[in-house]
């Protein structure tokens, strides 16, 4: 059935990850306290896996910050990511575009910072302070810390993104819908449980299984109808 959210007094998907219906959903996270940081001048760590919440994070920063034209977002699996210091010189690359025209309260966002060189994070450094106010590092590894002196930079400003518990888990799903009856509160947690404790899986998962019991005719998910959609 194409529209099944329909059967359930839905006009579109209450399960949808698109960025604009997901990406902006943050669980389990001080966001405040990670936008205070910022403002304060602090240099920040944020790990996290694919579906663990940054991509929110990300759009929360530039949310409050982007719009003081004080926010520079770089993602550092560009193809200029590796500094060449005659270009540098020269005036070519990115990142002398970018001291040339900055003040001295910029906010960096390295996004996939991963793929940071040791080159690259000696720049960062060497202008920490005097072009850049706060650095926010995002990244899916956390060999990141690793590069020379990035560690003793970050300090105990590392927010990891890991795994949610089964009642942000719940959380997720009655804002999505409410307290309709098609998952019970039990059946939600164990939809989790099965979805890598991951927030896009799960609601990814919630959608088969509510699809296939209206499918079925069934006006609740079971145990039976998680079986199929799990193998």
């Amino acid at each position: 059935m194409e529209i099944w959210f329909r059967e359930i007094g839905f006009w579109s998907n209450p399960f949808n990850i698109k960025p604009s219906a997901f990406d902006n959903e943050i669980y389990g996270y001080d966001t405040d306290l990670i936008l205070s940081k910022i403002e304060s001048g602090s240099i920040l760590f944020i790990e996290g896996d694919y579906g663990k919440g940054k991509t929110a994070i990300l759009k929360r920063i530039i949310d409050k910050f982007g719009g003081e034209k004080k926010l520079i977002y770089y993602s550092c699996n560009r193809t200029e990511n590796n500094i060449n210091v005659d270009e540098l010189i020269k005036g070519r690359t990115f990142w002398t575009r970018l001291f040339g025209r900055m003040g001295n309260d910029m906010i960096l966002l390295l996004d996939e910072s991963q793929d940071l060189s040791e080159t690259d994070a000696k720049v960062i450094r060497d202008h920490y302070g005097t072009h850049f106010k706060s650095i926010v590092f995002v990244s899916s590894d956390p060999k990141t810390l690793k590069i020379d002196g990035l560690k003793d930079m970050v300090g105990e400003n590392i927010v990891k993104l890991g795994k949610l518990d089964e009642n942000v888990a719940i959380d997720i799903v009655r804002k999505r819908i409410g307290s309709l009856d098609i998952l019970s509160n039990d059946m939600i947690k164990e939809i989790f449980k099965r979805s890598d404790f991951n927030p896009r899986h799960l609601l990814q998962n919630c959608e088969k299984a509510c699809k296939l019991a209206i499918k079925k005719g069934d006006l609740k998910v079971t145990k039976e109808h998680l079986k199929e959609v799990f193998g």
